[in-house]
């Protein structure tokens, strides 16, 4: 690609280069053996950093060093990334993907640093305060299904979910009520996880004839779902959330991924300017990692970061960051296809971490999510 950025996004390239005694940022991302490991999250979110350094001006004028641990999905290394944190001092955590958010918020927060990330996964990540999420997350994506779906004149949707306790209970808990409250009725239907052929498992989600269905899995997964409905079903309206959107997916899925509704807190592939930087910072400064699927969290977590502490002025701290982006408002979420934030503790009611309760809705076409919608 060129060296240098499109014309259109000049406002997005001030030349403002860092300088100045760095500000140490920790970055904590799954990133070891684990089958969900998710290394391309953090190498976005150092490109984020690097982008920022070289024409943002970092943090408050002071480049970003970035402190970057590694956890492998078990309470040990979660805990032991934490209290690097607290050891290195740094004046902010940025967590790329991680199910042991419960494990980390109390040390990190305690050490009065503040904690953020794009969503959360944890219940501590969304309600502690010192952590702030720049989206609604599982709640805002839920809402987004039900609010489509009662647009499109929807009555009966089929949610197809892992089948674990904890995946299950959560879209009931959380989906069925803002379905009800859209006048939509839920259905949510197990789906093992990493099952090779589900069709046996769609049949029986189709069973309560549903004018449209919607996805909640892992890549592998969603794609034995989608492979399955375009033999039992393929016409039936499909919503997914952003997992399901990958190289690999839509190699192994073809044609069969036009027309499906990808439904979360980012649109990197679109033609808006949002979407342009993300390819244009990931092409440039993260060229090796794969740019598609969840990646693109890891550079709105470090990005979103950047941009809620654009007001910070003096020495960037834990506590001049936090007033920064409680100070914020509607600030633009990167790649986020016309969604923004502000986290004053009100936009997602039960969740005073989020920070959005806005959703964004792109339409897959030969293979790229186009036509990002914001879902409110």
């Amino acid at each position: 690609m060129s060296s240098s950025p499109p014309a259109a996004l000049s406002a997005y390239f001030p030349g403002k280069k860092a300088a100045g005694t760095p500000v140490k940022i920790g970055l904590i991302n799954n990133e070891g053996s684990s089958p969900t490991a998710e290394p391309s999250l953090g190498d976005a979110a150092v490109a984020a950093a690097d982008y920022a350094n070289a024409e943002l001006g970092g943090i408050g004028g002071h480049p970003i060093q970035v402190d970057r641990c590694s956890e492998t999905e078990d309470t040990a290394s979660a805990t032991a990334c934490a209290n690097q944190m607290v050891q290195d001092q740094v004046a902010a955590v940025v967590i790329g993907t991680t199910g042991f958010g419960g494990s980390m918020v109390p040390i990190i927060t305690k050490a009065g640093i503040p904690y953020v990330s794009v969503t959360a996964a944890a219940a501590a990540e969304g309600t502690t305060p010192g952590t702030f999420m720049w989206s609604g997350g599982y709640v805002a994506t839920l809402g987004g299904f039900a609010k489509y779906a009662a647009q499109q004149g929807y009555k009966k949707v089929t949610a197809y979910a892992i089948d674990t306790p904890a995946s299950l209970a959560g879209a009931n808990a959380l989906g069925g009520p803002l379905f009800k409250a859209a006048g939509v009725s839920l259905t949510v239907s197990p789906v093992t996880a990493g099952v090779p052929d589900a069709t046996s498992q769609v049949t029986a989600g189709l069973q309560s004839k549903p004018d449209a269905v919607a996805v909640i899995a892992d890549e592998g997964t969603c794609t034995s779902i989608l492979k399955a409905l375009e033999v039992v079903d393929p016409t039936i309206p499909r919503m997914v959330i952003t997992s399901c959107l990958t190289t690999s997916a839509v190699k192994a899925l073809g044609s069969a991924m036009n027309g499906v509704k990808v439904f979360g807190a980012s649109a990197p592939q679109a033609s808006d300017a949002e979407g342009q930087l993300y390819q244009y910072v990931m092409a440039k400064y993260a060229p090796d990692a794969n740019a598609t699927g969840y990646t693109v969290t890891g550079y709105q977590s470090m990005l979103g970061l950047v941009r809620a502490t654009a007001g910070l002025k003096g020495t960037p701290t834990p506590q001049s960051i936090t007033a920064a982006i409680k100070a914020a408002k509607n600030v633009a979420l990167p790649a986020g296809g016309g969604l923004t934030f502000t986290c004053n503790g009100t936009a997602v009611t039960g969740q005073p971490s989020d920070c959005s309760a806005g959703e964004v809705m792109v339409t897959v076409q030969n293979g790229v999510g186009v036509d990002p919608q914001v879902i409110k």
